[in-house]
């Protein structure tokens, strides 16, 4: 949902993690976690066909996927996923020891969140030893132990606000590395958007390009500062996360810890995490605008109402993109708009719009049907 100006998002990035042993009281938990945690135990034999690490990881997350889904479209409160993964997490170490609820613990340890790794693997360790009586594989130790080896590249649509980031990973003693894809939406505040594992860069880019377009092959990434938009991407819940974002929802955090430890290792450092509603500048976009808009119609537009707009055009946007026009900043910026006070200055910046829309999307050298059907849709 749009954010006005001066109705910042906070970002959650709260350390988080527990020692607890012993179970949580379902009266402590939200409505929706009993279930929801009742039905990830009760489906956990799906883990039982699990033949790789992979594939255990890949059931895991999908399994915790669809409860946190179910709980997106419920009208739920309590929407806190750390606190599900805890409690899931204390459930199966409480519950009758099964190879399969042994299972769902090693591939919640591939994908547990900041701060739950060692609360994972003591739990691993407890239930290992209540089914010492059971053979079990040794392969599943290894989803855990998965490692990112410091190859990135990335991918842009058409219009630059969404950024494709592949990263390769491998497990110990496996030759073979998959690559894992996050997609990273920054027409507004940088969001999660996609993620999933392919079986190469090659496949990764394919399918990238099946959805978005183009023919753009995928670029090494060098300069770490590229990845501005995976770094800053928000945690918070809006509740409108697809199936995909939320299969992703733990796994996508873990993989991109390990992948910063890789780079690290390089010698390369990932950029800061940074709020993007400070040190606005909005010269820089209205000059070059009032110039252009001077250029083609022979006059400049209301210099309150251009900042206006430029400045509600660059809050909350990575300032590499604030030159960047997409139907979905677009759609953003209207609804803050319209949220603004209904006067003279709304009237006028709703109608400078698609001015600023073709300024924007010629300067950016978009096809003339993309910009056209921008223009369009400003001017409704």
């Amino acid at each position: 949902m749009p954010v006005s100006r001066g109705r910042k998002p906070k970002k959650n990035k709260k350390p988080v993690g527990t020692q607890k042993a012993q179970a949580m009281e379902p009266s402590a938990l939200p409505d929706w976690m009993p279930g929801a945690i009742e039905i990830v135990l009760a489906e956990a034999g799906v883990l039982l066909k699990a033949q790789g690490p992979r594939e255990l990881e890949e059931a895991t997350a999908s399994l915790l996927g669809a409860e946190l889904h179910r709980a997106i479209q419920g009208a739920n409160d309590g929407l806190d996923f750390d606190l599900f993964f805890e409690a899931v997490v204390l459930a199966v170490s409480n519950a009758e020891p099964r190879q399969e609820h042994w299972l769902l613990l090693q591939g919640m340890s591939a994908i547990s969140p900041p701060g739950f790794e060692s609360f994972v693997r003591a739990s691993v360790s407890r239930l290992r030893k209540a089914l010492r009586s059971e053979v079990l594989p040794e392969w599943p130790r290894l989803a855990a132990k998965i490692k990112a080896t410091g190859d990135v590249w990335e991918l842009q649509d058409v219009y630059g606000t969404r950024l494709g980031v592949f990263a390769t990973f491998s497990y110990p003693s496996d030759a073979a590395t998959t690559v894992y894809e996050f997609e990273i939406d920054t027409s507004w505040i940088p969001r999660l958007v996609g993620g999933g594992v392919h079986d190469s860069l090659d496949q990764a880019a394919e399918a990238w390009r099946k959805r978005f377009g183009g023919s753009a092959e995928p670029e090494p990434v060098t300069d770490p500062g590229r990845l501005e938009g995976l770094v800053n991407r928000s945690l918070d819940i809006l509740g409108d996360e697809s199936r995909t974002i939320l299969d992703n929802w733990y796994r996508a955090e873990r993989r991109y810890l390990t992948l910063d430890t890789a780079l690290k290792n390089r010698g390369l450092r990932l950029p800061p995490i940074r709020s993007y509603y400070s040190d606005i500048d909005p010269p820089v976009m209205t000059v070059p605008f009032n110039a252009w808009h001077l250029e083609t119609f022979g006059n400049e537009p209301d210099d309150l109402v251009v900042e206006d707009l430029a400045a509600e055009w660059m809050e909350g946007v990575i300032p590499a993109t604030w030159f960047a026009v997409s139907p979905d900043r677009l759609d953003h910026v209207t609804a803050l708009i319209g949220d603004w006070a209904d006067d003279p200055v709304r009237r006028a910046a709703q109608a400078l719009l698609p001015n600023w829309v073709r300024w924007l999307g010629e300067r950016a050298g978009l096809p003339s049907a993309l910009v056209e059907g921008m223009v369009a849709k400003a001017t409704k």
